[in-house]
């Protein structure tokens, strides 16, 4: 027999269609061995020796696979092709050659097609040591920090909290842009358009202003913008320059992961985890090239039936002289070798095909993307039309068509918007010609401060730092948001209470942790030990060393009271007369006596409490439904805040508190918009909820909301 083992019970099923009967296709369902969930499980007292365990999910799956490998002649190990797919084949071999006399080979394919697997089961290979110490270095490294520092943050700041190499780099730069958001003071200027028409009044367009005297305008004030306004309406106004060129917008190259990340947060706002299991699923259906690689090169074979589906698909105009080739630039990429791709160019996105709503949406731009990637430039005329006043003020229009859609026609093909419905077009017109000021367009603008981060923003900037790689850039999200760091605001993060407290500890307490430059080095040592060229051991050892010591000097002089003091108030406690402090608990900051634990009174902060029109604070929410006794009081917990009885331990009734915007229901007429909470974001629904099932993602107090009763009346929240 010979026994075929892969990480997912998809692949298996995938595999053994393509594979003749003499094979035994297994799963082991991912990892079979891991280091312990409880427990350092690394020797660092003798060379960092892991002490890896079967978890109990797996103990299961490895009976099942000794049973078979005993009677196995031969045992293919085909695991996924990267370092973590090569660490399992590892373990796999550890755990089983002692209880076979099989021989073992190792066998990788890039995508789940016949020929794929047929190439690579006739050459199979041996296990790529070199790339299992990488992995294994980086999990060991990931643990040390982990383990070791995660303890000192329960100590000093709040239980559950975690930190990571690469997940406190991420939180420290939300944390940093959005001081950079609090720090900003957003400055004025003005904006000046104009419409012009011909003496006919037919030719019409807009142009801005842009300089006076072949000077660049500034605009700062409402004063100089007014003065401007009268010269202008008084002056005349002629056609300057005319200028008309082509321009090329060539296509954007083959997706690899954080560009599928990026691309599907931004078309769909869909989060980097959710892209990366429907990415998993089409990998393992054999839709997909592997998807987890920082390559953007195509094989030729896929080159030249992409070339020959263009050219009957679309014409052969659309196709250029040689085939396209991309270079991939990312320094240490390694993972595979190939970008994400469709495995048959033939299978467009809408016709039938397994796949969930989720697997469709990414299936469906990373076709677009590799067929693009073959077609020639999108070319547009451009036109820049200048138009000069008596007084020396120069407007500017500029405007565009497109001459040949080159790789566009894939998006219109597929019905997705291309961006060329937004093209502004300007009229023919010739140098010398007058023109009329029909209209002035003044407007205040203020600059803005940087945008928060969203997951596709963020996958962006740790990848141009060099920090982290294709498998981790959605789990590093998912942890931070689930350890409470971040919170989403729609599609953006906002740092929490906590993460500030945790960022200002690691960086003035342990700065290599989550320095940006020391944190991209250790990736390149784990790249370096990937290539043969290190010792993983050495890498490890110089990293530990120096951090333990800091740690344990650390931990006998840090102290919860004063890390989580946050600032200083002139208020006094009504009890003792101590000033109060702004502390930060378990659900977030309040008000507390400095003279704790002496004196134990606290308070919650102005902006956690409710007032009512006169601006007095709402202490009782109403007598308790359950007790009849009590009375509902106002409480903050992990999940926000929330209504309690008063008679809490003997009566634990609690219920949410809807918070009103001041709005009624634009449905019912009746109720009060309220803000409530589902899939960890906001949204406004209606205080009558049953009854009324008016809902909104949007937020009703905003001047461009508008109501829609067929969008605004979903009951799937």
């Amino acid at each position: 027999m010979n026994l075929v083992i892969v990480e997912s019970p998809t692949k298996a099923k995938t595999l053994a269609k393509l594979l003749d009967k003499k094979y035994t296709i297994k799963s082991s369902r991912g990892h079979i061995r891991d280091l312990p969930k409880s427990g350092l499980g690394v020797d660092v007292e003798h060379g960092f020796k892991p002490e890896y365990v079967v978890p109990p999910k797996a103990k299961k799956t490895l009976t099942e696979l000794r049973k078979l490998a005993k009677k196995a002649k031969l045992i293919i190990l085909a695991t996924d092709l990267d370092r973590e797919g090569e660490a399992i084949a590892w373990h796999l071999h550890e755990l089983l050659s002692p209880k076979t006399k099989a021989q073992f080979e190792r066998v990788v394919f890039h995508e789940l097609t016949k020929d794929a697997v047929s190439n690579a089961f006739s050459h199979p290979a041996k296990l790529d040591n070199d790339l299992v110490d990488a992995q294994q270095a980086r999990r060991i490294l990931d643990r040390l920090v982990g383990y070791k520092l995660s303890p000192l943050l329960w100590k000093t700041v709040r239980y559950g909290l975690s930190a990571g190499r690469v997940q406190s780099v991420a939180v420290r730069l939300v944390v940093e842009r959005e001081r950079e958001r609090e720090a900003f003071k957003p400055e004025e200027y003005w904006t000046v358009k104009g419409d012009f028409s011909d003496e006919d009044n037919k030719r019409k367009f807009t142009g801005e202003l842009s300089h006076k005297n072949k000077k660049k305008l500034k605009i700062e004030g409402e004063k100089e913008a007014n003065k401007i306004k009268s010269d202008l309406k008084t002056d005349t106004y002629l056609i300057d320059d005319v200028k008309r060129f082509e321009r090329k917008k060539k296509p954007y190259a083959p997706f690899k992961t954080s560009t599928l990340q990026q691309t599907m947060a931004n078309a769909f706002s869909m989060s980097a985890r959710k892209t990366m299991r429907a990415a998993q699923k089409l990998f393992e259906k054999g839709y997909i090239t592997y998807h987890r690689t920082d390559s953007i090169t195509l094989s030729g074979q896929f080159v030249s039936s992409t070339r020959g589906f263009i050219s009957e698909k679309f014409g052969k105009n659309y196709l250029p002289a040689k085939p396209v080739h991309y270079v991939t630039k990312t320094k240490g990429a390694q993972e595979a070798h190939e970008a994400i791709r469709p495995t048959s160019v033939e299978r467009m996105p809408g016709t039938s095909l397994r796949m969930s709503a989720d697997e469709t949406k990414v299936y469906s731009v990373i076709w677009a993307r590799a067929v693009e990637s073959q077609i020639l430039s999108a070319v547009y005329d451009q036109t820049t039309i200048a138009v000069l006043s008596g007084k020396g003020y120069l407007f500017r229009a500029t405007g565009s068509v497109i001459k040949f859609d080159g790789w566009l026609v894939v998006a219109k093909t597929l019905g997705i918007k291309d961006g060329s419905e937004g093209l502004n077009q300007v009229p023919k017109y010739s140098s010398g010609e007058v023109v009329n000021l029909d209209k002035l367009l003044p407007e205040q603008h203020f600059t803005q401060p940087p945008a928060r981060y969203s997951d596709a923003s963020l996958i962006k900037t740790l990848e141009e730092m060099g920090i982290g790689r294709p498998s981790t850039y959605a789990p590093t999200i998912s942890t931070i948001r689930a350890r409470g760091y971040v919170e989403r605001e729609g599609r953006y993060f906002l740092p929490t209470d906590v993460a500030y407290v945790v960022v200002d500890l690691l960086v003035e307490h342990f700065p290599k942790v989550v320095d940006y430059d020391f944190t991209a080095e250790m990736e390149k040592d784990l790249d370096v030990i990937a290539e043969g060229k290190k010792k993983w051991v050495p890498v490890i050892e110089e990293f530990y060393k120096p951090f333990n010591k800091n740690l344990e000097a650390k931990g006998k002089v840090l102290k919860k009271h004063d890390i989580t003091t946050l600032e200083k108030t002139d208020q006094k406690c009504p009890e003792c007369k101590a000033f109060m402090v702004v502390k930060l608990g378990k659900y977030g900051k309040f008000l507390s006596c400095s003279g704790y634990p002496k004196c134990e009174y606290a308070e919650p902060l102005e902006e956690d409490k409710v007032v009512d029109e006169k601006g007095k604070e709402i202490e009782d929410f109403g007598k308790c439904t359950t007790c009849k006794e009590g009375h509902f009081i106002l409480k903050k917990g992990k999940f926000g805040r929330f209504l309690a009885c008063s008679g809490y331990p003997k009566c634990k009734t609690t219920k949410p508190f809807l918070e009103k915007i001041g709005k009624k229901c634009p449905k019912c007429k009746s109720g009060e918009i309220v803000i409530k909470k589902a899939k960890g974001r906001e949204f406004f629904g209606c205080s009558k909820y049953p009854d009324c099932v008016f809902s909104s993602w949007g937020d009703p107090r905003s001047k461009k909301w508008k109501y829609d009763p067929d969008k605004h009346s979903n009951t799937k929240k």
